[in-house]
Parts: structure tokens; sequence; C-alpha cells
């Protein structure tokens, strides 16, 4: 839609508050890529409605006024703050009961608390995404529009699938981004939105194994972002893409790399301008290139360290040290950060992570002649893995790598391998 113009019956209808699904988000994708004609004519419609009677008033009675929400906005740390402290059990008693807490403002600001702790703390994160999704429910249909509160439901139903499938509750994850999905439907037709849920359902269908899927999805996320013009929304996402398929075919990765630096203009955003340098070290390390990797890294390595998401940014640090001692043949550093990685995933819960970190763990042990150690630490994550519903295919891959320790025969091929079920298959139940 972005090529041509909006008719004019369309945006009467979106006027009126009667265009749905996808067709009220076309047009809203196309008002956002600046189209000032259209914005003239919406306006110019919207002016002769509001003295017209001959159409149901979109919007509720008491809607909320920007003034209002700036209010909540401002209020709302202060309601955190009353809560902060509180058991999560009586945390949900008091966001039930209390209505101070009903409003959108606060509703917010949960969700934004729940994105930015979900790395280090994602059980954390989950309740505070039941929380943000108790208050949606309560929200007063006569001071919120609808679509604005199916809004909300979806980007918080999009945040806590995220959280549950860092902590590799991948059947709830599923659950909650499926629910996302259906929001989008009744919502206002953001495509910021739609992109949102987009990213998060790329991740977990690369946590599920399924790659291509997971690229298309993320793929269909670019092309909307490109769409509505945020070149930094579109490299961020075209990052994502080179992390799926990075591990899998770290060549093809790093041309989604090169795209995606390509729109970054320096010092715009610092964090996804690093965000390209590092999946440029890991992956030029993968490919083979290890010296360059690691100039490269000796020169943003300070700015590793500074950067305000240290539980994110220390797992990539560790991941790119270990990459690069393996590579190197320093095999006890490597084993040293693999295991500082390792306590970090067990640490927060991430299951995940903790799997293919400790398959990474037992090539390094194994190619180090360690065997003991090595068959003791696959022989710890077998019955995790078990009480995770990991696939048969998991199970199989790690019988036979301990089987394989056990007579001294392994290759680190067949780590990899092992690992590349275990990224395909992962906690999928048959």
């Amino acid at each position: 839609m972005p090529t041509q113009h909006v008719p004019e019956d369309l945006l009467l209808l979106f006027a009126q508050g009667r265009l749905e699904g996808e067709a009220r988000r076309g047009v809203v994708r196309h008002l956002l890529t600046v189209c000032d004609e259209c914005r003239r004519t919406l306006k110019a419609l919207e002016a002769q409605l509001d003295g017209s009677d001959s159409f149901e008033q979109p919007e509720p009675a008491h809607v909320a006024s920007p003034g209002l929400l700036r209010t909540e906005r401002s209020e709302a740390p202060q309601l955190w703050h009353e809560l902060e402290a509180l058991p999560s059990g009586h945390r949900l008693l008091l966001v039930r009961d209390d209505r101070r807490f009903h409003n959108r403002g606060f509703q917010e600001i949960l969700v934004e608390r729940a994105r930015a702790t979900a790395s280090e703390d994602p059980i954390q994160a989950v309740e505070l995404c039941q929380l943000a999704l108790e208050i949606v429910h309560r929200l007063p249909f006569d001071h919120y529009r609808r679509s604005d509160v199916a809004d909300l439901r979806t980007t918080a139903l999009a945040t806590l699938g995220n959280c549950k499938r860092l902590l590799g509750d991948l059947d709830g994850a599923a659950e909650a981004v499926d629910q996302a999905l259906d929001s989008l439907d009744w919502g206002t037709g953001d495509p910021l939105e739609e992109i949102n849920v987009l990213s998060i359902y790329g991740s977990l269908l690369t946590d599920l194994g399924r790659i291509e899927d997971a690229v298309e999805i993320l793929a269909a996320a670019v092309r909307d972002a490109r769409e509505i013009g945020d070149a930094q929304l579109e490299a961020k996402l075209l990052l994502q893409q080179s992390s799926t398929i990075g591990w899998y075919d770290p060549a093809a990765g790093l041309v989604l790399t090169r795209k995606a630096l390509a729109l970054l203009p320096g010092g715009e955003n610092p964090h996804l301008d690093l965000v390209a340098r590092y999946q440029l070290m890991i992956l030029s390390c993968e490919l083979g290139n290890v010296r360059e990797a690691r100039q490269q890294f000796e020169v943003w390595r300070f700015f590793f360290r500074e950067q305000r998401n240290q539980g994110f940014w220390h797992t990539r640090s560790l991941q790119l040290e270990a990459a690069l001692a393996r590579r190197e043949g320093r095999l006890e550093v490597c084993e040293s950060f693999l295991r500082r990685l390792l306590d970090h995933y067990a640490k927060r819960e991430l299951r995940h992570d903790m799997a293919l970190t400790t398959l990474d763990l037992a090539e390094v042990l194994t190619a180090s002649r360690k065997y003991d150690e090595a068959l003791d630490l696959v022989q710890e994550i077998l019955p995790v893995l078990r009480h995770w519903g990991a696939s048969s295919d998991v199970l199989r891959a790690c019988l036979m790598t301990q089987e394989a320790i056990e007579r001294r025969s392994l290759e680190a091929a067949a780590f990899r391998e092992a690992s590349r079920v275990l990224r395909r298959s992962c906690f999928r139940r048959y």
C-alpha cells in the first residue's frame, strides 16, 4: 500500500472506526510512511465527521486524554515502588483488588520492567508479565479504546512468551505467542506491534529448531520495518536473522550482518552497532578467520564492558572468548570461559543455553583427554533433558555422545552434530 494512496472510502471507514483486521493494519502502515496527502485527507474526513451524528462514535465517552495518560505514566513508578518489595502472591492480590493499579501507565511500566529483567531474572519477568495481563483484563472500556487495550494485551503476551522461551518453557511460550498473534487482529493495526510479535515468534521458532520457518518469519518483519521506513529496526531484525542462521550457515549470517551494518549510521544506536560487531567477530571466528576476529575483539572489548545490560554482554563476551580460545588451541582457557558461562545460565535457569553449553564444554574436555569429566557432564545433562521433555532425537544424540566418550573414540564433529540436533529438535514432545 505504500506505493499508492489509500482510497477515500477506506479512509472514511478508518476514521469511523469500522475498518478491521488486515485492511486496518494496511492503512496504519501507509499513514506511518508519512504520506502527507492521505493524512490531509484523513484529517479533513475526521473534521467532517466531528459535526455529524450519522455514525456511531468509535471512542468511549470518557476516553483517556493524552494529558491523563501522561499523569498515569508519571505516577506509575511510585505505584511500582509500593509493590516491589512484596511477595508475588501479595502483589497479585493487591493488583486485582486496588483500582489505583488499573490504568495504562502502570501496565506499561510492568511490561518495561519485564523486558529489562528478562535476561537476568526471567522468572521475575514472567511474574511481571502476568501482573500486566491482570491489569489488561481490568482496564475499563468506557475509558480506553478496545483497540488500544488489544495492543497492550498483545505486547504483554509477546513479552511473556519471550520470557518463557528464555526459561525453556517452549510450550508455554508458544501458547503466549499464539495468543499475541490473535490479539493483533483486533488491535489498532500498529505495524510496530506486529513486528515485535514476529520478532519474538522468530526467536521461539529458532529455539524449536525450525530454522527455515524462523528466517521466513523474520524476513516478513524486515519487510514491515522497511515499509514503514525504520532503518534501525530493519537492522535489528537483520541481526536477529543473522544470529538465527549464523550457527548453521555462518557465511549467510555474515552477509546479513553486513547488510545490517550498512543501515546503521555510526553513533546513532551504539547498542545495535555493538551487536553487529559481535556478530562479525563470532561468525568470522566460526569461518576460521581467527586472527581478524581476535584483533576486532581486542578493539571492542572495552565497549562490551561499558554497556548497561551487562547480563546480555557478559554472556556474549564469554561466548566469544571461548570460541576464540577453542580455535586458537588454548583448550584450558576455553574450558574456563565455558564453565563460567554454564554457571551464569544455571543460576538463571536458562535451560536451552545450559544444554548447548554443556555439550560445548564436553567437547573441549574430550579434546583435552579429560574423558571422565566429559562423561560426567553428559551423564548429568541427560536426566535434566528427560525432565524437560526433550525429544527422542536429542536424547539419542546425547546417548551416542556418551557411548563414544566411553570408547574414547569421539570426534569434535560428533559434538557439533549433537548440538545441531539439540538446536533443531530442542524440547518438543512427540
